[in-house]
């Protein structure tokens, strides 16, 4: 019996070694395997921008004065994003202006606002709005603008055509009051671009029988006409 017991604890030493030694040799946790591929990084999901939204391109603070009473205003235009089809007005209005439905239509709005900030008067805002080119030459063909007013009087293509590149608004209601009108601008086959610019001069002060006439000040803070001041120039691209 005293000659097996050293063969026993040897057995247990060898034992432990062995089990140590495995220990040792296992890959630490995360560790690669030897010939393994390496780990793939995700791939971002590409990301899709955002559609356009408005934009503001003009704006302008008005100024005048009728005997002792004093008028205020101020003008805001913002151009919205290119839109297929004809715009989206009654529908005598593409009948009459044979304008089709099919995809060939295009065309953008140019919300022009007015904000009466008289204190003591009603003051309102008239002005003539024209399509040219760039240089300040006609458009090309196929395009035309169209207010969208209340006003039946101001829809354009009664006659027919498709082509008119000068209309005109008055807009306002009382002291306090923000009213938008809609210009469009509608082009075939091709979109409106930067080749194309809407003109919104002439603005006058339309309250009744009070004030009439040219705002006596017109300051544009953006988006003057090159050529004139007192006017608004908006680049449709």
């Amino acid at each position: 019996m005293r000659l097996r017991r050293p063969v026993v604890l040897a057995s247990l030493v060898v034992l432990a070694a062995l089990s140590g030694c495995g220990l040792l040799g296992d890959a630490a946790p995360g560790a690669l395997a030897e010939g393994s591929p390496p780990p793939i990084a995700p791939v971002p999901l590409p990301t899709t921008p955002p559609p356009p939204g408005p934009v503001e391109v003009a704006a302008a603070s008005l100024a005048d004065r009728s005997g002792d009473v004093s008028y205020s205003g101020s003008v805001r235009v913002v151009r919205t994003p290119v839109g297929i089809g004809p715009p989206p007005l009654p529908p005598p209005f593409a009948q009459d202006c044979a304008l089709p439905d099919d995809g060939s239509v295009r065309s953008l709005a140019v919300e022009v606002t007015f904000t009466d900030t008289s204190t003591a008067a009603m003051s309102g805002l008239a002005a003539d709005v024209t399509l040219t080119a760039a240089d300040g030459g006609p458009p090309r063909a196929g395009t035309a603008v169209v207010v969208g007013s209340s006003s039946p009087g101001t829809r354009w293509c009664q006659d027919g055509t498709t082509s008119p590149v000068a209309d005109g608004f008055a807009v306002g209601s009382g002291v306090g009051s923000v009213t938008t009108v809609a210009v469009w601008v509608v082009a075939r086959d091709a979109a409106p671009t930067a080749d194309l610019v809407l003109r919104v001069s002439g603005l006058r002060n339309e309250a009744g029988s009070n004030a009439t006439g040219p705002w006596d000040e017109v300051r544009v803070s953006a988006g003057a006409c090159a050529d004139d001041p007192a006017a608004l120039c908006v680049p449709l691209g």
